[in-house]
């Protein structure tokens, strides 16, 4: 049964350590909701995130600034985030008072991440769910004060574009202390270069940031772009990796390369496709492993990281824009 934000917080498995973290584990025995998108509010509530369970930690701000939290879960829990001002949280509205929802920060394929600017005193309550169900574990979430606002990458595409060009698209919220996006290239996706005249600087807006670069001159056949992100005050961060095929022939089927794959796997999608795509990663015994939603266009290439994973026999599922299912093997060395 769902209950509303005044259900009893102190039977929680949730605690404050004195390195400002919070420890707990979702469970099947924790209440359930619909859970919004992800957004700086979330606008909408998610198709795939339904009767989901979820932890509830109230967080008492005493001064203003910016404050963060980095969620580290156990490995088969697809965490999800949400940020509820002091107003409450009513896990049967759960859109009303929502300030911020993550799903995957920068960098990371199910722990969630977000820094918020906190302007006046209180408490507020930290939502603690997953992407969709059966997911549940125990997480582990870094609470920071101060700093500046990082950027959060929504997203970062590669694509074929008119006359031998490959299109890059990206989009940012809350962007500060952003010096520029560096465009970086391979043929190989494990060594990468700066591409001269590629250097974008950074808007450094509270709001959606939209950017665009054209590759004029791409390799013949694979191109492994990334951004380097760039601070004002040196540091370096880097995108998740996005691949175009400029090979001339089209692609009539889905694909896997390399296979066996030692860090990383390219799933080659199909032509005429465009739209949203679902993958998940299956071991040998039916564990779900790596779980994620991806924007193809014509003939796109996922490019997913494996360096976390145990070497072994998997099963890569991709759920195709037009609703075809490919269940394919593949083996991690």
């Amino acid at each position: 049964m769902k209950k509303s934000l005044l259900f009893s917080l102190l039977t929680m498995s949730v605690y404050f350590s004195q390195a400002q973290n919070i420890t707990g584990e979702l469970t099947n025995s924790d209440p359930t909701f619909n859970r919004p998108v992800e957004g700086t509010p979330p606008t909408a509530l998610s198709t795939d995130g339904t009767n989901v369970h979820y932890d509830v930690v109230p967080i008492t701000i005493t001064t203003t600034g910016l404050f963060s939290f980095v969620c580290n879960g156990s490995v088969n829990f697809d965490s999800f985030g949400f940020l509820y001002s002091p107003a409450g949280f009513d896990p049967l509205n759960p859109l009303s008072n929502v300030l911020v929802g993550n799903d995957d920060i920068s960098g990371s394929n199910v722990n969630f991440g977000f820094t918020y600017n906190f302007t006046s005193p209180g408490v507020y309550y930290l939502v603690i769910t997953t992407f969709k169900n059966p997911s549940i574990g125990s997480y582990e979430i870094a609470r920071t004060e101060g700093g500046v606002l990082p950027v959060r990458l929504i997203s970062f595409t590669a694509e074929k574009a008119n006359g031998g060009k490959n299109l890059l698209k990206w989009t940012s919220a809350g962007e500060s202390n952003i010096e520029k996006y560096q465009v970086q290239h391979s043929s190989n996706g494990s060594t990468f270069t700066d591409i001269a005249g590629a250097a974008i600087d950074g808007r450094n807006l509270p709001t959606t940031s939209y950017y665009n670069y054209t590759d004029n001159a791409p390799f013949e056949k694979l191109n492994f772009y990334r951004l380097k992100i760039i601070e004002k005050d040196n540091v370096i961060k880097y995108s998740i990796v996005a691949v175009v095929n400029n090979n001339k022939q089209s692609s009539a089927r889905i694909s896997v390369f390399p296979n066996p794959a030692v860090n990383y796997l390219n799933i080659q999608t199909k032509a005429g496709q465009k739209g949203r795509a679902d993958v998940s990663i299956s071991s040998a015994s039916g564990q779900i492993v790596y779980k994620k939603e991806y924007t193809v266009a014509n003939e796109s290439i996922l490019y997913i990281d494996l360096q976390k994973m145990t070497p072994g026999n998997y099963f890569v599922r991709l759920k195709s824009p037009d609703g075809e299912i490919t269940n394919l093997p593949f083996v991690k060395h």
